[in-house]
């Protein structure tokens, strides 16, 4: 993947996760991993995820996790 696209990869997680989380309506790795192929084609993999995720709870975003799934809590 290009750098460029390893620095939109952050983003684009972002925008997937405010658009289709919220406390009840989660995805999981894998489907996010999916959601970024098909959508941006972006492959990449879970372990990778989860680093995204922390970065965005380092932002600010308010993200929060279940066991297998990673919601996206708007209160």
């Amino acid at each position: 993947m290009a750098s460029f696209d390893q620095k939109l990869r952050t983003l684009y997680l972002m925008e997937i996760l405010l658009e289709r989380t919220d406390d009840e309506h989660m995805l999981n790795a894998s489907e996010l991993c999916t959601i970024l192929d098909q959508k941006y084609g972006i492959s990449t993999d879970r372990r990778t995820i989860y680093t995204e995720m922390e970065i965005l709870d380092k932002f600010g975003l308010d993200i929060q996790q279940k066991k297998g799934k990673i919601p996206r809590h708007t209160g």
